[in-house]
């Protein structure tokens, strides 16, 4: 009988401890996933330079709705382009991106831009995130020094 009880806690211990395991893979810094967020990225700027903040929207992820309004975005986009000129190129400078596969899946992009612009020259940053298998932009960053003047 003791035997018995002794199995039954002992496979319990053993349910437990397996239930409560998660099992997940990482990638740091994936060409491929590089890749991934750069698309979302390039569409993001294409959407900008046109001002078609209506198109955007889909773009943009739950959390960045939650914080910044549409009218909020759109006076960031246009008091940006009125300092520091319409886009002129864009060159990726440098970015990184962590990829969590498995129980606790998630995902985050950075990716970090040299602007040349009609009047300033910007470092821009854009964070992406995975939401619901699609990967959406957290926050856009604008940095120069025609900002100040």
């Amino acid at each position: 009988m003791k035997n018995k009880i002794y199995a039954s806690l002992y496979l319990f211990s053993l349910l437990l401890i397996a239930s409560s395991c998660n099992f997940n893979s990482t990638y740091l810094n994936r060409e491929e996933d590089k890749k991934d967020a750069e698309k979302v990225a390039d569409q993001f700027y294409t959407l900008v330079e046109k001002n078609d903040l209506k198109n955007l929207s889909p773009l943009l992820s739950n959390q960045f709705k939650a914080v910044t309004s549409a009218q909020k975005l759109k006076d960031y986009l246009t008091g940006t382009a009125n300092k520091l000129g319409e886009i002129e190129s864009k060159k990726l400078d440098h970015w990184e991106t962590k990829v969590i596969r498995g129980s606790n899946a998630s995902a985050s992009y950075v990716l970090y831009y040299i602007v040349e612009r009609a009047k300033f020259q910007a470092k821009e940053t854009v964070t992406l995130t995975a939401e619901n298998d699609q990967i959406k932009v957290l926050g856009y960053n604008v940095n120069s020094e025609g900002l100040f003047k």
